[in-house]
């Protein structure tokens, strides 16, 4: 069977599976179901969230997806307070479980990291950033996680660097373009623009820490709760993530990012190029990643006891997603 069939089974297939997990929402109620979601920016890495709400892959008669941007910790802090329904930043979500909060990652946006480290143009190293300041998210998020493996990576004793939390990835870019900072964790398009102004692109983050930055992450109780309000965003991140992965779909995609970050189309592609890679195509992370990425939180976070994958994930409800889609496609 040629791809393109197979890729038209699938998105009918989830429209399928969409349907019974509408029902509970609509029948009965006169307005669509209200599901908050936390974003830490509008990068490329959330472009599948806010993409897939513009082409209506989370149907608007169903489901109100609102996109909340804060800076991590303290949306990690709303999540387990139950105000906010979902957060996309996993990293300070891993420091979250690890220290005993009842959350789960339920899917992967990303299946690795596309962060770079960017410095000012006249830093053309990792190694001149000692003694200086580097401009990450959230220091306990993966944006300061990865920031102190690659100067792990490059032989560089972190405590040597100051690490700055900025909150959110826009604070972040302006940390850098006004020269606060040395350097800054940055990702696309962001990363695409900086190179093109001058700046140094130094390292990226996927060389040196196979760490989670953007999937779905809730409470288990929500999750206990509202199974059905998972399962949809599932499906329509499912649909969201096929669709950009699809080449004959690339030209509608660099022209709605060239539009959405008011960028030229050429940059727009390159960005574009730069993000996909990191794009899971099934919502999943490989395993070996995961007890890897385990391994860099304990010692940073000094944790002393035994996490595994199981701790930190809960997939059983994109599986159920993904079951449902396979057996309406046979």
């Amino acid at each position: 069977m040629k791809k393109s069939s197979c890729r038209r089974i699938i998105a009918v297939s989830l429209i399928a599976v969409l349907l019974p997990l509408w029902a509970p929402f609509s029948m009965g109620a006169s307005q669509p179901a209200k599901v908050t979601i936390h974003i830490p920016s509008k990068s490329l890495s959330l472009m599948p969230f806010y993409f897939g709400k513009d082409k209506g892959f989370f149907p608007k008669e169903v489901i109100d997806l609102q996109l909340v941007m804060m800076g991590p910790p303290t949306a990690i802090v709303a999540l387990v307070g139950g105000e906010l329904d979902f957060s996309t930043t996993l990293g300070a979500a891993t420091s979250a479980i690890m220290q005993g909060h009842p959350l789960k990652r339920i899917f992967y946006v990303q299946h690795e990291p596309a962060h770079v480290l960017v410095g000012q143009p006249e830093i053309k190293s990792v190694q001149e950033l000692t003694g200086k300041v580097v401009a990450v998210n959230a220091i306990t998020d993966a944006t300061g996680m990865a920031a102190r493996m690659i100067l792990r990576g490059n032989g560089i004793d972190p405590s040597r660097v100051t690490l700055l939390a900025t909150g959110v990835t826009d604070n972040t870019y302006k940390a850098l373009t006004t020269r606060n900072v040395a350097a800054a964790m940055m990702i696309p398009p962001y990363t695409e623009e900086l190179e093109a102004k001058g700046f140094t692109r130094l390292a990226e983050a996927k060389t040196f820490a196979p760490i989670s930055f953007i999937g779905l992450v809730a409470s288990t109780d929500f999750l206990t709760r509202n199974s059905n309000k998972a399962q949809v965003l599932i499906a329509g991140l499912l649909k969201t993530l096929a669709y950009l992965h699809n080449p004959a779909n690339r030209g509608e995609v660099v022209q709605y990012i060239a539009a959405f970050h008011k960028i030229d189309p050429p940059l727009a592609d390159k960005a574009f190029a730069s993000i996909l890679p990191s794009f899971s195509r099934d919502g999943t992370k490989p395993r070996k990643a995961i007890e890897k990425e385990i391994e860099i939180y304990r010692e940073t976070l000094k944790i002393a006891k035994t996490v595994t994958p199981d701790d930190l994930e809960d997939l059983r409800l994109l599986r159920k997603v993904q079951e449902g889609a396979r057996s309406q496609g046979q």
